[in-house]
């Protein structure tokens, strides 16, 4: 039922747009019922804001990295900043970009057609989707015209699913990316680079995957949302 929705809305987007690059995302195909993890590819992404409200939060670096066949492909890592007419803020504090790098970044809408272009015919693996998503599909439909209609693999809503049927909840704070990668044995990174945190948010799924799951075997819509 997921797929089937997600496809009728992407169909309806279709017929409103005009530009080549979201076209394009669009008519790529989506997993079938019974594809798994090691049969499609995965974009994980994460990214860095000016605050924690996708209403008014401008995206200052986006960083992701590719899954194919249940593997990290660590030669596809892209980073990039965004430039934003907003100043960073208090928010230095937490990703450490300044007014005078993100003044040097690229426009938005160029960062946004390289996103979706990455995107296109994968499946999107976020941290915490609520934020992404929401400032993904503010951004794109400032592009382009249109929600940013893909499968999502939510590492943050799959570790509440768990916890909540071991009757385990430990508040927000034991969801954070940092302490799930404890949790499963993985290394320290240093937090808030988009493109670090897209590389840790990956090796989280495929920890998950293999420990709660059935690696890559676990088939992709008994995970994804949109």
């Amino acid at each position: 039922m997921k797929r089937f929705w997600l496809d009728w809305r992407r169909r309806k987007a279709l017929r409103r747009v005009a530009d080549e690059t979201i076209e394009g995302f669009l008519k790529h195909g989506l997993p079938t019922r019974r594809q798994t993890i090691e049969t499609v590819e995965l974009l994980a992404l994460d990214i860095e804001t000016t605050g924690l409200d996708p209403r008014t939060a401008d995206i200052l670096s986006i960083g992701w990295v590719v899954i194919k066949g249940g593997v990290i492909e660590l030669s596809t890592a892209q980073r990039m900043i965004v430039s934003s007419l907003s100043e960073v803020g208090q928010s230095a504090t937490i990703h450490g970009l300044t007014d005078t790098e993100v003044s040097t970044g690229i426009a938005l809408h160029e960062a946004i057609s390289q996103v979706v272009e990455a995107a296109a015919g994968r499946v999107l693996v976020v941290h915490h989707a609520g934020l992404d998503k929401a400032l993904l599909d503010r951004a794109v439909k400032t592009c382009f015209g249109a929600p940013f209609l893909i499968p999502i693999i939510d590492t943050l809503a799959m570790a509440h699913r768990k916890a909540t049927q071991q009757h385990h909840l430990s508040g927000p704070a034991g969801l954070r990316l940092s302490d799930l990668r404890e949790q499963y044995g993985l290394p320290v990174y240093s937090a808030h680079d988009s493109t670090v945190d897209a590389l840790a948010t990956a090796e989280l799924l495929l920890a998950m995957l293999e420990h709660d799951h059935e690696g890559a075997n676990t088939r992709v819509w008994r995970l994804a949302s949109y």
